[in-house]
């Protein structure tokens, strides 16, 4: 009896919690991001003010749900040690909150977001106002468009967030790992900056109905595993390694022994 209570409590608190991100975020795209614009500057100070603005917002999002049980994450304590300049930052992607989490603790960051997103009358009016990058359609020539997008960004100053599986990561484990990431930054010249994120137990995970919550309270962490810096060599290569990494960190995570060093070509 107890533990359907706890079941039917979770399920709430998740309905609201889609609520609150769609209400949040129809309010950012319609009253609040315009309203910004208002004040005038160029461009780059609009789209920088609205990254700021969204940040605040997807902190707001992560404490309601830290407020209601429904997952233990603060972005205020994330503790990144950040290059100065230009990044690309690339992460596994476990959960579907975890977007969130790394704009709510890094909110000058840009993602690269799928062409249905961007075309949202509600997320792609957001998405535009921020300067995200569109991915459109997986076809090559958007592909080729992502890159400049993404180095066109970068060359300004912006950091960009990417994730090298293209999708959610399969529960306690990773997808392959493209190699955009180290394509864009050689082409920027800038370093990549990798951060493991943890969700335990697995929640929001693809395929997975929102009201089929786990039976305890999810905790996410997010952890800086060491700067890469350019030259690269062989962008494959180095995907293929960084993945290995992320899989020696998971691994150490379930009690496995962690070597001192990165492998390959990453060791540097």
């Amino acid at each position: 009896m107890r533990r359907g209570l706890e079941h039917a409590r979770r399920v709430l608190f998740t309905g609201s919690a889609f609520l609150f991100f769609f209400a949040g975020g129809a309010l950012l795209a319609w009253i609040v991001l315009p309203l910004a614009r208002l004040r005038g500057g160029t461009e780059t100070e609009r789209h920088r003010r609205a990254r700021r603005l969204l940040g605040r917002a997807w902190r707001l999002f992560h404490g309601y749900m830290r407020w209601t049980g429904l997952l233990a994450y603060d972005p205020s304590t994330v503790d990144l040690a950040l290059p100065e300049g230009p990044f690309v930052m690339v992460a596994n992607h476990p959960t579907l909150v975890d977007v969130t989490a790394l704009v709510a603790a890094t909110p000058e960051l840009v993602c690269v977001s799928k062409g249905v997103m961007y075309r949202s009358p509600l997320v792609g009016r957001i998405l535009r106002e921020c300067d995200h990058v569109q991915a459109g359609d997986g076809s090559p020539f958007s592909g080729a468009a992502v890159v400049a997008g993404a180095v066109a960004r970068l060359r300004a100053g912006t950091p960009v967030l990417l994730f090298p599986e293209g999708t959610r990561s399969p529960p306690h484990g990773l997808g392959e790992f493209r190699h955009g990431a180290f394509e864009i930054a050689a082409q920027a010249g800038v370093p990549v900056v990798p951060v493991l994120v943890v969700c335990e137990p697995p929640t929001l995970l693809r395929g997975q109905r929102w009201y089929q919550t786990p039976e305890r309270e999810p905790t996410m962490t997010i952890s800086q595993l060491p700067i890469l810096n350019p030259p690269f060599g062989d962008t494959r290569a180095a995907a293929r390694e960084l993945r290995a990494l992320y899989l020696t960190r998971l691994g150490a995570l379930r009690g496995e022994v962690l070597p001192n060093e990165m492998p390959g070509a990453l060791a540097r």
